[in-house]
């Protein structure tokens, strides 16, 4: 299975469900979602480099933060993810989980990226994070 994500059905938010056949798919393919779905366009340029690096307790908290901080990129700093490469890592404490990541892009370029959306933060409503056996799959709802 190729990493992928794919607009469900609601009313007046942002829904999205992700698939991919590992965690770490799973979370880049979330990252790059972000922009494509901001400005709907999926040639984003990889000229720029941020590395992130997340410690959460539960894997569904680690998710969302992500997503919060790829957000942030976006509309502070004004970087656009193009890819993530993803490192997930379980602690030594139960149920804790660190990412490093390094994500590739570009600055938002007034001339090319026109927003259709303001996508503005993750919610817990009907969010999930799963294994499947195949490989892991999340829905978001996004407020927008």
């Amino acid at each position: 299975m190729k990493p992928h994500y794919q607009l469900l059905e609601h009313t007046a938010d942002l829904f999205v469900r992700y698939e991919a056949p590992d965690l770490s798919g799973l979370f880049a393919i979330a990252a790059r979602s972000i922009a494509e779905l901001t400005f709907g366009c999926k040639d984003i340029k990889t000229d720029a480099r941020r590395t992130l690096t997340i410690r959460k307790e539960k894997l569904p908290e680690l998710f969302l933060d992500w997503l919060r901080e790829v957000l942030y990129l976006l509309t502070v700093e004004g970087f656009c993810v193009a890819h993530a490469r993803v490192n997930i890592t379980p602690e030594q404490e139960p149920d804790c989980y660190s990412l490093k990541a390094e994500l590739l892009g570009e600055p938002v370029d007034p001339q090319r990226h026109r927003a259709r959306i303001e996508i503005k933060t993750p919610t817990y409503h009907r969010y999930r994070i799963v294994s499947t056996g195949t490989g892991w799959l999340a829905e978001v709802l996004f407020d927008v």
